[in-house]
């Protein structure tokens, strides 16, 4: 995708429409980054500049500690944009990102769109409505790690892909022992409770395409 294409599709996202001037402002002060499997994006900790927007590939943000051992965050895929934190905390990242395959993001500087948004405040509020949503979607995976078992978390995440693609055929954006991770379980464990929801006649599973032949619970 081109930097022009890129920017017109996170107006797109972010306003339903491409404005004159919020394009030409955007396209000025933003430059697209190629990132190749398992390029870090940015460490937590780093000092935040820019938030992105994701045009294509498959980048997962997580935190881990001194054993490196990890805990995904979210996976952010093509029309998501992220780390955009930075720019009411004006802080460092929260997070780490990696690309998980090969990807490209188009990265706007944070304090220059900061400057815009304190004269726009009808783009504040957009941004404050899509951080407003992550933090529901946040909420309700730490209450799923919390309180529910393996498969009722795994059901969770497919109502939550039904729910964002419309249908009961469902592509998962990343390799299964990835997802596996963001579920809180090992790959063998997630390949015992697949194998099992297939015997079950719940779903069927082709790669990373999964379909929803009953109610899930």
């Amino acid at each position: 995708m081109t930097k022009k294409k890129a920017v017109e599709s996170f107006l797109n996202v972010l306003f339903a429409d491409v404005d004159e001037e919020i394009y030409r402002l955007i396209y000025d002060i933003s430059h697209m980054v190629s990132l190749g499997k398992r390029e870090m994006l940015f460490f937590e900790g780093d000092v935040g500049r820019y938030l992105f927007f994701m045009t294509s590939g498959s980048i997962k943000l997580f935190k881990s500690n001194e054993e490196g051992k990890e805990a995904i965050i979210r996976f952010i895929e093509p029309g998501d944009l992220f780390a955009e934190l930075i720019l009411f905390l004006k802080n460092r990242y929260p997070v780490n990102a990696m690309a998980i395959k090969p990807s490209r993001v188009l990265a706007i500087d944070a304090s220059k769109l900061f400057n815009f948004i304190k004269m726009h405040p009808e783009v504040a509020m957009k941004l404050i409505g899509m951080l407003a949503a992550k933090s529901k979607y946040l909420v309700k995976m730490v209450e799923n790690l919390a309180l529910a078992d393996v498969r009722e978390r795994f059901m969770n995440y497919l109502k939550y892909m039904r729910e964002k693609t419309g249908g009961d055929t469902v592509f998962l954006p990343v390799p299964k022992g990835e997802l596996s991770m963001l579920l809180g379980v090992s790959p063998e464990t997630f390949s015992r409770l697949l194998k099992k929801l297939t015997e079950e006649g719940v779903i069927t599973v082709d790669g990373k395409k999964i379909t929803i032949l009953a109610a899930l619970e």
